[in-house]
């Protein structure tokens, strides 16, 4: 990488976005590009307060306006691309046209205006989901390797699926490394909609001392937000060629043994008695006990945190966040 080196994060203000961000300022020594469909002065200073502003850029950009995807490109000196916008799955369900433009269509348009600008482009990191693989009662016993058959569940995962194979067909058609991430369930600073969102808002309604419930119980693969953001960092930033898509390290564990992990670490903090958390009977569709050797291989400086030390970290944020008014208990109604 070089100084002259500039990332384009789009949904940058997001919860990956902004980790992925801050890995990357805080990393390398090139510029950052964050755009959004909702850019302010004060989401800004709330996102990347932790940051110095001095290599960080933010610019209102509709992912569904080629022309402006573009230009952008070509006027920020874009050489590597990470893209993270779309809509989440309640979004997608509800607003199916919509979320085709962004989802689908948003990942077409900016591979075309790549595309216009291959000469400067180096590589193209795509946001996935877990959500591409099938129930997992579909896969047989232990860890399920990367190369299952996906089988998506909804409308979310069928517009990952096919982002990702015009993704490989983007890095065939021009040779550029291009690489899909697959999440998992997300949880930690930053982490405030989506069908899993819900572990997260117990991690805040206990920072605030108010009751919660998470709707479901069973089993999932947890990943932690700064560690998901510096994932997205090294693929964007480390030695790779070709194309690849890759699941990332988890927790796999029941929501119960996260809930237990927030006890702990509410007791650790002194505010056990503020830990009010009960458990729903209902169950998430997605797939669990994904193999992520794979990305370990390619990228083995990229971190995993112990979950109890993220869910103690991630409290603490919460609380921090609390005290200075940035998190409410209208938010978690």
């Amino acid at each position: 990488m070089t100084t002259t080196d500039c990332f384009l994060v789009t949904g940058g203000l997001g919860c990956i976005g902004a980790e992925a961000t801050k890995w990357l300022l805080n990393n390398t020594t090139s510029n950052v590009v964050v755009c959004g469909r909702n850019v302010s002065p004060e989401r800004m200073e709330r996102v990347f307060h932790d940051v110095a502003p001095t290599r960080l850029k933010a610019i209102a950009v509709d992912i569904t306006n080629q022309a402006l995807v573009s230009d952008t490109i070509e006027r920020e000196a874009i050489t590597h691309v990470v893209h993270l916008a779309a809509l989440q799955t309640p979004d997608c369900n509800q607003h199916r046209d919509l979320g085709l433009q962004i989802n689908l269509g948003g990942t077409q348009n900016l591979i075309e205006a790549m595309k216009c600008h291959s000469a400067q482009i180096q590589r193209f990191v795509f946001a996935s989901s877990i959500a591409v693989y099938g129930p997992r009662a579909s896969y047989p016993d232990g860890r399920v390797s990367l190369d299952a058959t996906p089988h998506p569940v909804n409308v979310y995962g069928a517009w990952k699926l096919a982002s990702e194979n015009i993704t490989r067909i983007f890095n065939e058609e021009t040779g550029i490394d291009a690489i899909s991430v697959r999440p998992g369930v997300l949880f930690g600073p930053g982490r405030d909609a989506g069908l899993t969102s819900s572990p997260t808002t117990a991690l805040k309604a206990v920072a605030l001392g108010i009751p919660y419930e998470i709707p479901f119980g069973n089993r999932q693969d947890y990943l932690y937000a700064p560690d998901v953001g510096a994932a997205f960092g090294h693929a964007i930033h480390t030695p790779f060629a070709g194309y690849s898509a890759f699941t990332l390290p988890s927790h796999t564990v029941d929501t119960s043994r996260f809930v237990a992990a927030i006890t702990d670490a509410a007791d650790t903090l002194g505010i056990k008695s503020q830990c009010k958390l009960t458990i729903g009977n209902q169950k998430v569709p997605f797939i669990c006990d994904l193999e992520y050797s794979n990305f370990q291989k390619a990228f083995p400086d990229a971190p995993h945190t112990e979950l109890d030390t993220a869910v103690l970290t991630s409290l603490r944020t919460f609380q921090q966040q609390a005290q200075k008014g940035w998190l409410c208990k209208e938010m978690i109604q």
